[in-house]
Formats: C-alpha cells, structure tokens, sequence
C-alpha cells in the first residue's frame, strides 16, 4: 500500500513558515512579506486565514506548544514513578528546545519569559505554560506518594523546576559559553533536589 503524506493546506504553509520566521526573525522583523515569500501563498491569504500579525503570533507560538505538550506527556507516560515522571518531562522539553525543525526559538520570544515589548496578548500562551507547571506539580505529587520525590510544597516547586528549565534553554541557545553537556547537568540537578 503506497501511504503519501498529504501535502499542507495553504493555512498550513503559512503558520509552518511563520513558526520559523518568528523563532528566527523576533515579531518585529517577521512581516507578512516575509511569511508569504516563505510559505508560497499570497498576502491576500494570511490577513484571510489569521486576520493580523499579532494573531498570526499567537497561532504560531500555540502551534509549536501544542506539539511540545503531546511530546512532554507520551515521553512522561512511561516513567515507573513520579521522579522519573519529572525527570522525563523536563529531559523531553530540554531535547525539544534542540531539535532542528521544531521552532522552539518562537516560544523563546513568546513566552511569558520573554522581553517582547508590545501589546500583544500572551494570555493563551501563558496559560499552556501555566499548564506545564501544573503538570509537573501533579507528578511531584505523585512521586510523594509513591516516595520517590522528597516531601516539599509540589506548586512551588514545580514553578522552581520550570524556572530553572526555561533559564536553562535560553542559556543554552543563546548563551556562547554554554558547555556541551549543559542539558545532561540540568538534569542531574533537578534529580538531586526532588529525589528521595
């Protein structure tokens, strides 16, 4: 049987190419020119598909999160208990943040982290975020119960191991002076302060 993989829609190609345009342009510097020149598609098309720039953002920034959410929770799902339940999410998201052709410096300008200067309205990004941190505080919960993680307050913990996730991957890609195992020593870290 010959599977093809059906080729995007037109509203496909355009956020594929904003994704990269905004990870690697900032918002300022990605204009509709740019996005269409990249996608293929005329301008006419993504003021239809997405009305303005600011929402073209946020589709944007939305899409790739969605993708590093369903990657976050199958590489989770496998873990034997909630240590490695957190430690499994935060090695995924860490990998994720390297992974050619996932546009993960888009969520580097876009997230609630970043020093975007503009009025656009981050609050759907913010709250996948939030959702992250609450994932992980649900597992700390779990790993006390099972034992493998110390007791502690799992809301504000969870907010310190994601704080440290988050400085960790703009230290890593945007940092020249970041050694080659960095990730591997984030993870190291997290383990000790939330292991049994």
């Amino acid at each position: 049987m010959n599977m093809q993989a059906e080729e995007p829609t037109s509203k496909e190609k355009i956020l594929l190419a904003a994704r990269n345009l905004f990870g690697e342009y900032g918002y300022a510097d990605t204009t509709f020119k740019r996005i269409a020149e990249k996608s293929g598609m005329a301008l006419g098309l993504i003021t239809h598909y997405f009305g303005s720039k600011e929402k073209l953002f946020v589709s944007s920034s939305l899409s790739v999160l969605d993708e590093l959410y369903g990657e976050l929770q199958e590489a989770a799902s496998s873990a034997s208990n909630g240590l490695e339940e957190v430690l499994a999410f935060v090695e995924a998201y860490l990998n994720y943040s390297v992974t050619p052709g996932k546009d993960f410096l888009l969520l580097v300008r876009c997230s609630p982290y970043s020093d975007i200067k503009s009025d656009i309205n981050k609050d759907d990004v913010s709250k996948m975020f939030e959702r992250l941190i609450l994932d992980i505080s649900e597992m700390l919960a779990r790993g006390m119960e099972d034992g493998s993680v110390v007791d502690c307050p799992s809301v504000k913990t969870a907010n310190c191991i994601f704080a440290t996730v988050v400085g960790s991957v703009r230290t890593r890609l945007l940092s020249p002076y970041c050694p080659d195992n960095y990730y591997e020593e984030v993870l190291h870290y997290v383990r000790r302060s939330i292991a049994k």
